[in-house]
């Protein structure tokens, strides 16, 4: 990457982070009874709540700074961090795939599009999936590496369940990456790595049900909040992230309603289309392959640690929010496995200008496509459509507005 591609990527950075700041003021001042806030709220000063490791430190730092200003901080703060790994784990990725991704309706941009997905806990647990890649990427010795990688992930299921769902693909990674290592040596990451998994997910999974009671979460409330009295969102019946008894309704309303289920399913597809091409210029997938498929147990493991992500599916209602972060694990885990592995470029530039000009213009029109006529909703309910038209579109309704 060169000097002016170092320039502008900077630049379009900044612009992402003037829209992240801009809506962190727009959170601090969002009225607290905003699903948002009733999630960072959360703190244990009821009882042990398992998502309630932000609130319980802001809680401790409540007597100095003002609870609603700490955790707006930490949020800006979070993004901004999210930006600077990115540009440092993402520096050998070549700039149209990089646009691609970083302009994405799913992208960092996704927050900008639905609002109520901004300050969600996702904020965190991006931050821990980014910092897990840079340590794959950046070689990092296993024995040090490994160890941090679950400490990271541990402190993630403690602020949303979510980072156990997407704790497979690391895992995944590191398989990758260190397949010439002893079968001895990959056998014992495999083990741990399935025993962090089910462990984390009985421990919670028994969490829930000996301090499943709604009011525990408002009375949480009473050491952050003097006037505490919040709505309790009905979202916080799944306290695992795993919408039970009543929740699953919304999933199956997804999967019954073809508007909905294919907008979201069309929405997927677009979100991969930076991954497909990142992939086609280095051929990461196939390389990954063959480190992997020469020891048939280790190649399945692999397969079955990607493929277990899937499972959130079906147990979250969120899908816009799903596509965000699997395409916030996607990306920077295949940016990692082709800086560690040192894969070259299977794409020739061309030394004809004006050829070289011609697939300038094509991409800049595919760039603008791409990245300004969809986005796709968080949420939304069977029997609506998910994708709709992006900033664009948004930009025509505002000037037909002023007419």
């Amino acid at each position: 990457m060169n000097q002016g591609e170092t320039r502008n990527r900077i630049l379009i950075l900044s612009g992402i982070a003037v829209l992240m700041i801009y809506f962190g003021l727009r959170l601090y001042r969002a009225p607290l009874e905003s699903y948002t806030w009733t999630e960072l709220l959360i703190n244990y000063a009821a009882g042990f709540i398992r998502r309630g490791l932000v609130g319980r430190i802001a809680y401790y730092l409540s007597q100095y700074l003002s609870p609603i200003f700490f955790l707006t901080l930490t949020v800006i703060f979070g993004y901004l961090a999210q930006l600077i790994l990115f540009f440092v784990q993402t520096r050998s990725v070549p700039t149209r795939e990089w646009l691609l991704f970083t302009l994405s309706p799913t992208g960092f941009l996704f927050v900008a599009y639905n609002f109520d997905a901004y300050g969600r806990k996702d904020v965190y647990l991006v931050l821990i999936f980014l910092l897990s890649y840079l340590l794959v990427a950046r070689r990092v010795r296993l024995r040090i590496a490994f160890p941090l990688i679950l400490a990271l992930y541990e402190i993630g299921a403690l602020i949303h369940e979510y980072a156990l769902f997407f704790f497979p693909f690391i895992l995944a990674a590191i398989l990758v990456t260190e397949a010439e290592r002893p079968r001895f040596v990959r056998g014992l990451i495999a083990a741990a790595g399935v025993i962090f998994l089910i462990g984390n997910l009985t421990w919670l999974f028994g969490l829930s049900n000996q301090y499943y009671d709604l009011e525990a979460i408002a009375k949480s409330w009473e050491g952050l909040i003097p006037n505490y009295d919040l709505t309790i969102q009905s979202g916080a019946m799944g306290w695992l992230g795993v919408p039970l008894k009543d929740g699953l309704q919304p999933v199956f309303d997804k999967l019954t309603y073809p508007q909905t289920f294919f907008s979201y399913l069309t929405a997927a597809v677009l979100s991969l289309i930076p991954m497909s091409l990142l992939n086609r210029r280095f051929g990461i997938v196939r390389a990954a392959v063959r480190r992997v498929g020469a020891d048939p147990l280790f190649a399945w493991l692999t397969l079955g640690f990607v493929l277990s992500t899937g499972t959130i599916s079906l147990f979250s209602s969120d899908w816009g929010r799903l596509i965000y972060l699997y395409g916030m694990n996607l990306f920077p885990l295949m940016a990692a496995v082709r800086t560690r592995l040192a894969l070259p470029d299977l794409v020739q530039d061309t030394a004809d200008e004006a050829r070289a000009g011609y697939e300038r213009l094509t991409f800049a029109l595919l760039l603008i496509v791409f990245a300004s006529a969809w986005m796709v909703k968080m949420y939304v309910d069977g029997g609506h459509i998910a994708l709709q038209g992006g900033a664009m579109f948004r930009m025509l309704d505002w000037v037909e507005r002023i007419q």
